[in-house]
């Protein structure tokens, strides 16, 4: 992942003042190892929770510190955060909230709260709760992934008083839910729900974190689900689309895993294949579905998968199999949710049907029979055998 934003995602930045608390005060006494600085990639956990939000456009970021305040507070002031110190900190993360929801900034209509063991969450993600928002800036917005609730909750301005006059006993929970005024709010987001809070949890999040622009299996059906509901020949065509990409890829790194150096050389990333191969059709009932898709997506974040998914209808191969190569092959063998693997005469019939389309149908077909002559390469066997 890189800091740099596009021009896509900064014009989706939140038209209103927000403000954000991150708790990063507790012992991290389950993960045996201080959380706000562990790793993702070469930077500490804490500076990739403020950079979600700096990416946003949000500048109000305040870090509630307490345990090892003094080894966090120089990532706070790189980034330009604001460090607010909890002296109880050991009595736990409410009075961390409260401490931070006192120190908002006035002109804020409302706050994220994020604690800082929850990294993996798209900008995307935080965009879209702000703009639910914007509707009326009285609601309290809770994400939700898959029915389930998760993390941040966009808290409305209206409730810091409340916030801040809580007992120490009381369960902060118990009071948003309590609300009138909510919104569950869908995304297509798993990372809402995934925290660092034991070394196991951290290594599967380290790992979703380098790919955080390309959405998991379970986020592929989220979106498909929400977008061609009830579409079921759709998504039975996706699907096996899928699987025949990523028996291709399996291929392929097989032979390159081998001895044979002949067809050493080419890295496919088996997520992004099987993304882009789930979601090559998630615009398909729309006209130009391919580069209506593409945008679609990258809205969403994803800008690897729309590029492929821009490209499945046509396509002209490179010398190398790449991903975009795979997804484009898969589909043009998988008729319906069946593997056909006699394409010849699926194209022939296409020519009959559109003739006055036969110039682009024919650099189809013929793209198709070499990027087949790439894979058989790659894998050092042919399709059949791959397929079998």
């Amino acid at each position: 992942m890189t800091d740099k934003m596009t021009s896509e995602q900064m014009n989706g930045k939140p038209a209103m003042a927000l403000s954000v608390v991150i708790p990063s005060a507790g012992f991290s006494s389950r993960m045996h190892q201080f959380k706000p600085l562990l790793k993702f990639g070469e930077v500490p956990m804490l500076e990739v929770v403020i950079r979600l939000f700096l990416k946003c456009g949000i500048q109000d970021i305040l870090v509630v510190t307490g345990h090892n305040h003094s080894l966090v507070e120089p990532i706070i002031q790189k980034t330009g955060a604001r460090a607010v110190f909890n002296q109880g900190f050991e009595t736990g993360m409410l009075g961390s909230i409260q401490r931070g929801a006192a120190q908002v900034s006035r002109s804020s209509q409302g706050f994220f709260l994020l604690p800082v063991d929850i990294p993996a969450i798209r900008p995307s993600t935080i965009l879209a709760l702000a703009k639910a928002f914007e509707r009326d800036r009285e609601n309290l917005i809770i994400p939700e992934f898959n029915q389930t609730p998760g993390h941040p909750p966009l808290i409305p301005a209206r409730l810091i008083p409340e916030i801040i006059g809580m007992d120490c006993a009381s369960n902060l929970g118990e009071l948003l839910l309590a609300q009138k005024q909510w919104i569950h709010h869908s995304v297509h987001d798993r990372g809402i729900l995934l925290d660092a809070d034991t070394k196991e949890a951290y290594e599967i999040l380290a790992k979703k974190y380098r790919d955080l622009d390309i959405p998991d299996k379970e986020e592929c059906w989220s979106i498909i689900c929400s977008v061609l509901a009830g579409e079921t020949a759709i998504h039975s065509h996706l699907a096996i689309v899928a699987r025949v990409a990523l028996t291709l890829c399996e291929a392929i790194e097989r032979n390159q895993n081998s001895n044979n150096r002949k067809y050493q050389g080419v890295c496919l990333n088996k997520n992004l294949v099987q993304a882009a191969a789930l979601l090559h059709d998630i615009k398909r009932k729309e006209k130009n579905h391919a580069l209506v898709g593409s945008y679609f997506l990258k809205a969403l974040g994803f800008f690897r998968v729309a590029e492929i998914v821009a490209q499945h209808m046509t396509l002209v191969p490179g010398e190398q199999i790449t991903e975009k190569e795979i997804v484009y092959f898969a589909d043009k063998i998988c008729a319906g949710n069946r593997v056909v693997l006699d394409y010849a005469k699926r194209f022939a019939d296409k020519i009959k049907q559109i003739p006055e389309a036969k110039s682009q149908i024919s650099q189809r077909y013929e793209a198709t029979q070499q990027i087949q002559r790439l894979i058989e390469s790659a894998a050092g066997q042919p399709l059949q055998k791959i397929l079998q």
